[in-house]
Order: structure tokens, then sequence, then C-alpha cells
């Protein structure tokens, strides 16, 4: 079961953090594909910026409210944009220059987009439906360099490797603080003004395709122009703009570089902190409690049988037992059974041990007792008989009599010791077979009593006996029950002052089978510690001198042997208050049956 919830307990935890980490990849993803498109706009409005400028407007009567950031954009683009209606009327304009017409004609309208007609601007057209209507978006764009390109050419005057222009030009090119090469065919420098240091003199055919598309990997513009009367291309270099620079924070390389390497970055990062989020959380949840539990084993195997959580310390959350309600069980479904096994294990062993301390302690007291009480009788039966064997004496017949009346009495009373000693052991252990036979228990109470009572310095008059009116019908052995009946009347007269008063009352209980019998006398009583042992083994001796009734024994053998009927024996007692032993049968002989012998394995263990 706990492998199982562990296996599952990992398995969707797992899961969850590879969950996340597919999520915050599809947020880097998300997020690269947006920096890509930012990129796109700030390099080349058209088409991405149009078609997000017209996704992002809203719309009025008068047409499309664009996005303020976009239209910065398209001015930093240099671009402009007009809205046309079916017919080619102009509906708006976004940064259009004056220079613009405000109709087009379908026909020259196409003739200037595919280049059958010359226009001074780069034309796009743009056709995109928004809100159920359909928008036809005019892109026009012109290099911010190109009027000045055809000043340089014109106004340039090449000699001998260098270049000079007319106060104006060079008023223009101070303002983008730029430099200006001439090229021969084959991609040689003729001339330059203002080139600064390392920058190359001759070009290949690959190097102006690529830096003239792409410039963002060395932080300049080029803008070139071919002279069609001298074969010659003017190259015109100049830095980047503050937005530009801005989409390329690290110089020399590629935007969609700097973007890959950041998403990767983040991504990253984000798997390494769930990582250690995880690791965490794990060490909390599931490394401090197990490092708890082998120490808890480690001290058991140790012998050290005290508490797993002292009652001083509060118990940890995750070692919480388990409580009723889901709440309790949502807290505990891990670890809860190991602990309630451990906390089980801890007092089954701690009970053990004291079991066994106590085996001990009753084992030497049983041995002290016993050899006291075989040494005392055993020392009377050697005293005569030495007595007898001695030559110089000549005793008498009364007196050799005498002598084997005392040997006689002290060799019945070891007798009944040894008796009773294996017929408690045998009771614990099963090992007695009986027939069980359906009886009246008020007559055979009643025979038994008149029976222990007619003993010799019992006074039967010092018994009082109460019967049911009714008969007790009960399944039981009759020497047994004698026995008993024996065993608590000596107990009740031989511990006693001699004007103790025995009353033994049997009453039938409200369930059907059930009865009990309670011996009540008004003795000197016993204190608590007496009463919690009254029915150990050899717990409370008789010397000899008491006579042969008592063996030291009779109160165990009186609890094994109700027991063994499937009774019960309880009693009750207080220092000069008296003592009430009492005899309890629960219910029919089948359940008594197995009820004793579940009671004979456990106290014969």
């Amino acid at each position: 079961m706990v492998r199982r919830r562990l296996a599952v307990r990992f398995g969707v935890q797992l899961a969850g953090a590879g969950a996340l980490l597919v999520v915050l990849a599809v947020v880097v993803i998300i997020w690269i594909l947006a920096r890509f498109e930012e990129i796109e706009i700030r390099r080349n409005f058209a088409p991405t910026g149009i078609s997000r400028l017209i996704a992002e407007s809203r719309t009025d009567a008068g047409g499309l409210i664009a996005d303020p950031v976009l239209l910065e954009r398209l001015r930093e683009d240099g671009g402009w944009l007009q809205s046309l209606d079916d017919y080619g009327n102009v509906i708006q304009s976004f940064n259009a220059p004056d220079d613009l017409p405000d109709r087009y004609l379908p026909g020259r309208l196409m003739d200037y987009w595919i280049g059958n007609e010359p226009y001074p601007y780069r034309l796009g057209l743009w056709i995109q439906e928004k809100d159920g209507v359909t928008y036809t978006l005019l892109y026009g764009a012109r290099s911010p360099t190109e009027d000045l390109l055809g000043r340089l050419i014109d106004d340039g005057r090449l000699d001998g490797g260098s270049l000079s222009f007319s106060e104006a030009t060079l008023a223009m090119l101070g303002q983008r603080d730029g430099w200006v090469q001439v090229l021969d065919r084959e991609g040689r420098e003729l001339g330059a003004w203002g080139r600064p240091e390392g920058a190359p003199t001759s070009y290949t055919l690959q190097d102006l395709a690529l830096q003239t598309i792409n410039n963002d990997g060395v932080g300049t513009l080029m803008d070139t122009r071919y002279d069609k009367r001298t074969g010659y291309t003017w190259v015109y270099q100049y830095p980047m703009s503050e937005a530009q620079r801005h989409a390329m924070p690290i110089p020399g390389m590629m935007p969609e570089a700097q973007v890959m390497i950041a998403g990767l970055v983040v991504f990253l990062l984000g798997a390494l902190l769930l990582f250690i989020v995880l690791s965490v959380w794990y060490a909390n949840r599931f490394g401090t409690p197990l490092i708890h539990i082998l120490g808890a084993i480690r001290r058991l195997g140790g012998g050290e049988y005290a508490e797993l959580f002292p009652q001083h310390q509060p118990k940890r959350r995750w070692f919480a037992l388990r409580k009723k309600g889901a709440a309790g069980k949502r807290r505990n479904r891990i670890f809860g059974e190991v602990f309630e096994s451990l906390e089980s294990l801890t007092r089954a062993l701690r009970a053990g041990k004291d079991a066994a301390e106590r085996t001990q302690r009753t084992r030497e007291e049983w041995i002290a007792g016993v050899t006291h009480d075989m040494k005392t009788p055993l020392a009377s039966i050697q005293g005569y008989a030495h007595m007898l064997a001695a030559d110089r004496y000549s005793w008498t017949e009364d007196e050799i009599r005498k002598f084997a009346s005392v040997i006689l009495e002290k060799s019945e009373y070891m007798d009944k010791l040894i008796n009773d000693l294996s017929l408690t052991y045998r009771l614990r252990s099963g090992d007695m077979p009986v027939v069980f036979e359906e009886q009246d228990a008020r007559d055979l109470l009643e025979k038994a009593v008149v029976r222990a009572s007619g003993q010799p310095g019992y006074d039967g008059g010092r018994v009082l006996l109460s019967l049911p009116s009714s008969p007790v019908p009960a399944e039981l052995h009759e020497p047994w029950f004698e026995r008993i009946v024996d065993n608590l009347v000596a107990n009740a007269f031989l511990h006693n002052p001699p004007d103790t008063i025995l009353r033994i009352a049997m009453t039938q209980g409200e369930g059907e089978g059930s009865w009990r019998i309670d011996f009540a006398d008004n003795g000197r009583g016993m204190d608590e510690q007496t009463v919690e042992r009254l029915f150990d083994r050899y717990y409370r001796g008789l010397n000899t001198e008491s006579g042969s009734e008592g063996s030291g024994l009779g109160m165990a053998v009186a609890k094994e042997l109700v027991q063994a009927m499937g009774g019960r024996i309880e009693a009750r007692s207080e220092p000069g208050h008296g003592t009430v032993v009492s005899l309890i049968w629960d219910s029919g002989r089948g359940e008594r049956v197995r009820t004793a012998d579940v009671q004979a394995g456990r106290d014969g263990s």
C-alpha cells in the first residue's frame, strides 16, 4: 500500500513538474515569437507591422483608430499608410507626405505597384478583413537617404582618391554622422569622405548584398546607388538610430540570436528554479520523515522503547496519527500508516519488555515462596524421621503415631502445593480437556458451600447463602466449580479474624445465560496493591502452621478455573471494609469455551 501510494505521489508530482516545464516552454516560445515580430517590425514595418496595426486597431464610423506605438514605428521606418475604398479614394492617411494623391485610378495604381510606371515610393498593397469590414491599405516607403544619395552623385567631385562636396551637402552629411565611398566596377574604393579607420576599402557582391539587407551585425546601415553615367557605385553608411540599437542590445550579434539565447536562458533558469523547489520540497516532505523513521528503527534495534514523540514535544505534521475525516487522511496518507506501525511496534516491544520483567520478578517470588513453604514441611518431616531413626531414643506407640500424623500432614500439604502448581500451568497451556455438562448452578453452589463451610475451624454458621428462586442452567464442570468455592471460602476465613461473616449471593443477569456469584466478607480488607495481585500465583503465601487448606495458589487456581469455564473473576476491597470477590458469566458455553481458549493461550504466552 505504501509503495503504491509513494509511486502514485511521485508520478503525479513529476508529471506536474513536467507540465510546468511545458507551460514554461510554451510561454518562452510565445515570448520569442513576439520578440521576432518586434524585430521584424523595427527592421521593416511591412508587412508584419501593417497586419498587426489592423488587428490591434479599434474601429469607429471614421475608420481605423491605430495604436500610437505602431504609428511611431511606421514613422521611424520612414513609411506611410493610406486606407482606400473600393474605388481608390483615400479614406484615411497615416504619416502620409503632402505629395500623395487623394485618389488612385485602379489601373494606374496596379502599374505603380508592380513597377510598370515610375513612382517616387516603394509601394505595398495590404488587404485584410476586420469586424466584417475589408480594409485596403497602401503602404509606401522611401529610404531616408535616397534623396541624399542623388545629391551626393550630382554634387560630389572625385579628385585623386578624395571626395569633396558643397557646403550645403556637407551640412546634410553632418546631420547623420555618416561617410561616403565611391567604388569601381570591381568593388574597389576610388575615393572616400569621412571613412573611419578600419572600415573596408573593397566590397564583394556578397558584402554589399548582406550589409545592405541585414545591417544588425555591424551596427551601421548601408545604402547604395549605381551611377549609370560613370559605372561607379556610391556607398553611404551611417549609424543605426536609437530604436534600432535598442532592438540589438548586444553589438555584433543578430537580434534573433539574442532573443533565442535569452529565451533559452530563461527556460533553463526556470527549470533550475523548479528543480530546486522540488528538491527542497522532497527533502522536507519525504527526506526528513524518512530520517526520523530510520532513527526510530535504530533506537528500537538498540532496545530503546520510549515514545517516538514524547508528550511534551509537538508531533510533526507528517507524523501526526491518522485522524477521522478527509482532511486528516489527506495530511497523513503517505507516512501515517508507517508511523502508526512504528508506534504499535514500540508499544508491543515495551509491553513485552515490561511483561518479561514482571514475569522475572514473579518467578523469583514463586521460587522464594515455594522454596520457603517446601522447606518448612520438609524440615518437619526430616526432623521427625531423624527422631524415629535415632537408636538412643525409645518411643512409645502413641508418640510414633503422633510423629506419623505430623509427617502425613506435611506430606499432604506438599502434595497439594505441587498439584496446585501443576493445575495452574496446565490450565494456562490449555491442556485440560474436560466435558461440560448442563446443570443447575444454583444446586451446585448450595452443595459446594455446605461442603466448604463444613471444614473444621470454619464454623458453618458464619456463612450466609442467598440463592435465586428459579433454576440457573449452566454448562459447568462440577469438580472445578467445587474447587473454586472451596478456595474462595478458605481465603475468606484463613486471612480474616475469627468472627468474620461471609455472604454468598447468586443473582441472574438480564441477558440469557447471564449470572453471577458474589463472595462478600466483612474482614480486614486489602490495600490496592494486594487487590491488583490477588490472583497472581504465589503472591501471598501461607505457612504450614495454617493447616493444609492453603497452598498459596488458591486464588490463582480459582481464576484459571473460572476462565476455563468461560467466566471471569473480579475483586474489590478496601482496608477495614472487607472484600468482595465476584464470579461472572455473561454468555453461553460456546462463547465461554472460545474465550477460555483465547485467554489460556494469551496467559500461557
